[in-house]
């Protein structure tokens, strides 16, 4: 059932995509704008659809004050994804390169533009990593998972959302970090907690481009600093939610008993 919602829900996407490019728009940055917001609303109600007939738990569960502590934590994994997927690139950089040729020159200096114009920033930041991580996690996972379990829900919601991404270099990235927070919504039982580590990935990675690799000056073999202190970040953001879950969980039991 899993497939069918993705290749439905890609379907409709590339059909709006289709719709868009037929609009007489000849700036590149509002043919990206028109196309990003029209992802957010068909993602939306896509999950509204989805979720009110396919899951047997309709409602998402919220965001309480137990869960605070989570989201610290979740913020943290955020910043390491964004520092420490660099590692698997170097591994598969020939893969990388290839893939940036293909994607070209132009689109990616057409997406550059849109990144650093406010709707692009509150889409990149914001909207587009909230509803995505929504869907695949929400609606994806949580399908599978109904069915096939926690390590088959984990593997092709983070496979679907990574081929979604329709590159290499993102295909690489979106699988690792999909991975993590298939993991992270285990832990927690939040779908929520994933949106935040989505969120806080596509912001820092905003963040990083604009302001830190402006100010990082590591050379030689320092060079790989970051990508060094975001696996410790990463690492260390994993250990913490799994500490702040297991005591959860056991308060929760010690008041069962009370």
């Amino acid at each position: 059932m899993e497939l069918v919602i993705w290749v439905v829900f890609e379907t409709i996407c590339v059909l709006a995509h289709l719709l868009m490019s037929m609009i007489p728009v000849s700036d590149p940055v509002w043919v990206w704008t028109l196309s990003a917001y029209s992802q957010v609303f068909i993602t939306l109600i896509s999950i509204y659809i989805f979720r009110s007939y396919l899951c047997k738990e309709p409602a998402l569960c919220s965001l309480g004050r137990k869960e605070l502590k989570y989201c610290v934590w979740a913020a943290v994994i955020g910043v390491g994804i964004c520092l420490g997927h660099r590692a698997l690139l170097l591994f598969f950089w020939d893969f990388v390169e290839k893939s940036l040729r293909d994607i070209g020159g132009v689109s990616i200096s057409n997406n550059a533009v849109f990144v650093n114009t406010l709707p692009g920033i509150l889409y990149t930041a914001l909207l587009g990593p909230a509803t995505e991580d929504i869907f695949y996690r929400g609606v994806i996972f949580h399908v599978a998972r109904q069915r096939w379990g926690n390590l088959y829900a984990v593997l092709i919601s983070s496979l679907l959302f990574a081929i979604w991404h329709l590159n290499g270099v993102q295909f690489i990235s979106a699988l690792f970090m999909g991975v993590i927070i298939g993991y992270a919504v285990i832990l927690t039982d939040n779908v929520y907690i994933g949106v935040v580590i989505h969120v806080v990935n596509n912001a820092f990675s905003l963040f990083n481009g604009a302001v830190l690799n402006k100010l990082w000056d590591f050379e030689g073999s320092f060079a790989f600093a970051p990508i060094g202190i975001g696996i410790l970040l990463l690492v260390f953001g994993i250990l913490m939610l799994q500490r702040e879950t297991r005591k959860v969980a056991w308060r929760i039991s010690a008041e069962k008993e009370q």
